[in-house]
């Protein structure tokens, strides 16, 4: 195993761990917007809980929702491209032709749109059901996945001998030679997911208060600027998460 690869997925675990144990455990509210101290490490927010718990929730969240995009994009491409590179022909064109079509889509304006639909404007935001944006974003993003796989599973040994045999297409063994390609899609859709949850915080002012992100987190912030740690902080633990997802996406492809 890669040295690098453990020694970031170290660094990601120790920060999750850290994060999912101060968001069980809360700190004390103080006073509001306290800036960084001995006493208040990360000062403290608006409503004068501990920043140090309101970035652990986020990590939590972002992770949580790049997670749950990540698995259903990954799954429903899985799918979607055994079916098409299996069959192949007519059944595959047409196939590839509705993942050509959604690709060709405008994707954050789609988004914006149906959470226009179930969001409740509040102000400068839109108030939007964590899961239920999970779900569109996932229904929006596996179709990028999808194609990759169907090419893979068509021009593969395994596809080419399962299509010759007429009424006997053996779905486990074409899965079994594209888990591969699956477990190193996943780590890239979990950051499709968060990036795509940013845009539409940044652009729409989306966002659940129920479950924080730490892009909600920078929106809330964007007019306290003399109020720094209050979006600084989050930026930070933010750029930190990418890159070590991204550093993470690239090892796993070489492991």
């Amino acid at each position: 195993m890669r040295r690098r690869f453990v020694i970031v997925f170290t660094i990601f675990l120790i920060i999750v761990s850290i994060s999912v144990f101060f968001d069980v455990y809360k700190l004390p509210k103080e006073e509001p917007l306290q800036p960084p101290s001995y006493q208040y490490p990360l000062g403290t927010y608006i409503d004068g809980s501990n920043m140090i718990n309101l970035n652990a929730i986020a990590i939590v969240d972002t992770l949580m929702f790049g997670g749950l995009v990540g698995v259903g994009e990954v799954t429903l491409a899985l799918a979607y491209g055994i079916m098409a590179g299996v069959y192949g022909g007519v059944v595959r064109s047409v196939m590839v032709r509705f993942i050509d079509a959604l690709n060709s889509l405008p994707r954050l304006p789609l988004l914006l749109s149906i959470a226009l639909f179930y969001g409740v404007p509040t102000g400068n935001s839109l108030k939007a059901n964590f899961f239920l944006t999970v779900l569109i974003v996932m229904l929006t993003g596996w179709n990028i996945y999808a194609r990759q796989i169907t090419e893979l599973v068509y021009t593969s040994s395994v596809g080419k001998s399962t299509r010759r045999i007429l009424g006997k297409v053996d779905i486990k063994l074409v899965f079994r030679s594209v888990k591969r390609q699956g477990l190193n899609l996943l780590v890239p859709s979990c950051i499709d997911g968060i990036a795509t949850y940013t845009g539409m915080g940044v652009i729409g002012g989306v966002g659940d208060p129920n479950y924080p992100t730490l892009t909600t987190l920078l929106n809330i912030a964007s007019h306290l600027l003399y109020d720094w740690w209050l979006f600084l902080v989050p930026a930070v633990f933010r750029g930190i998460v990418l890159v070590l997802l991204l550093i993470l996406a690239d090892e796993i492809r070489r492991l």
